[in-house]
């Protein structure tokens, strides 16, 4: 049953408002998950869809139920970007109901979620408590729910093409592929996997970590999501000419990818925390954090759930040991590729350069309008041009 909810927020004197339906799984349409359109206001009749990849963020729950509830909610109690930006440009928005589950990062569309691996859920069993521990039946419950999630994604902005025109509303056959931090990191593979779908692609705080179009770099093989080495199918063409923006804070250092450590404490034992409440790990007198090896002297991931231990070495020793060096590595390597790929630094963190902060907000918000502005008047315009006799 589709629930329909009228929304109306309001951010830094800025209102918003219109309708979130929420869609919910149809299996024999091929999407497990459910999805939700945000339909604005002053929507228009003829327009283009953004998708804005689902991101709970830090509210992880450890049960399906709570977990698909949260997505849900994140469309109708509280605005996401892609929301703001639909509202702004009068274009619908799609957002996909993925499910984060704890242990199970699907959300951020990593190898793990491509092939359907639970294992890091499994093994997170271990530290939770009788009541937290999932029985063998919600573990498949999960894993069938968020099998091919690509696929599931891909049928759903089919679904909502339907849904869409039923509402008087008819939108072009490629979406505006957008999302932030972990978000981002989803649009980016989704738009690797699915070019024909994508019109442009938005990625903000992706901690530099675009997928390279490649299946090696340096001599070392890439699969997914670092690479394309295990894609047989991926279409390098198709991927290059899609218009791409990557923006980054000039202070984040928010890292996903960040390797086991010793973090520092005060006097009295206590950790130690930065502006963003995150651990401050202990560096040498270079400014290097210290690793934490394993038995045979190798890299482990603080967030095995992000990346394994093989993603984790070959991101610190290929592409960079922090996000401001990736994000720089990034850009060079998709240049010299010939993607067509714009990178933007603005003020801030990871939390704050989306916020109204020292007016980075406005910044932010202004240059994915104008890109999206962009990409659909040269569309237009390509469109329009007369034919070559």
């Amino acid at each position: 049953m589709i629930e329909q909810k009228t929304v109306k927020f309001e951010k830094d004197g800025v209102v918003i408002e219109g309708i979130t339906y929420l869609i919910p799984p149809n299996p024999e349409e091929g999407y497990n998950c459910g999805y939700s359109i945000f339909v604005p206001k002053n929507c228009e009749q003829n327009t283009t869809l953004i998708m804005h990849s689902c991101n709970t963020g830090n509210n992880v729950p450890v049960h399906l139920e709570e977990a698909n509830d949260i997505a849900k909610k994140s469309t109708y109690e509280r605005p996401n970007p892609g929301m703001w930006f639909g509202y702004d440009l009068n274009m619908p928005v799609i957002i996909p109901l993925i499910p984060r589950v704890q242990g199970y990062y699907t959300q951020a569309l990593g190898s793990k979620v491509l092939h359907n691996d639970i294992s890091t859920l499994i093994a997170d069993q271990e530290r939770r408590s009788e009541e937290e521990k999932l029985s063998e039946q919600e573990i498949r419950m999960i894993q069938e729910q968020c099998r091919d999630i690509p696929s599931q994604v891909a049928n759903m902005i089919k679904s909502s093409k339907l849904f869409l025109q039923n509402l008087g509303i008819n939108i072009d056959d490629k979406v505006i592929a957008e999302g932030y931090s972990a978000g981002s990191k989803f649009a980016n593979c989704f738009t690797a996997l699915h070019p024909e779908l994508v019109k442009a692609c938005i990625c903000g705080g992706n901690s530099g970590l675009g997928i390279l179009p490649i299946p090696e770099y340096k001599g070392q093989k890439l699969d997914f999501p670092l690479g394309v080495a295990d894609l047989p199918n991926f279409d390098y063409e198709a991927f290059c000419q899609i218009p791409q923006l990557y923006y980054i804070g000039t202070e984040d250092y928010n890292d996903p990818a960040m390797y086991k450590c010793e973090f520092k404490k005060d006097a009295g034992g206590e950790f130690l925390r930065d502006e963003e409440k995150r651990l401050i790990p202990i560096t040498d007198e270079s400014g290097r954090i210290i690793p934490v090896l394993d038995n045979n002297g190798r890299l482990q991931p603080r967030y095995p759930e992000n990346y394994t231990q093989q993603e984790i070495e070959q991101i610190h020793y290929l592409l960079g040991e922090n996000p401001q060096i990736r994000f720089t590595n990034n850009e060079t390597i998709y240049t010299s590729l010939g993607i067509n790929a714009t990178f933007q630094r603005f003020p801030g963190t990871h939390n704050t350069v989306t916020q109204n902060h020292n007016g980075s907000y406005i910044y932010t918000n202004e240059c994915v309008k104008d890109f999206i502005r962009n990409v659909i008047t040269q569309e237009k315009n390509l469109g329009d041009s007369p034919k070559s006799m």
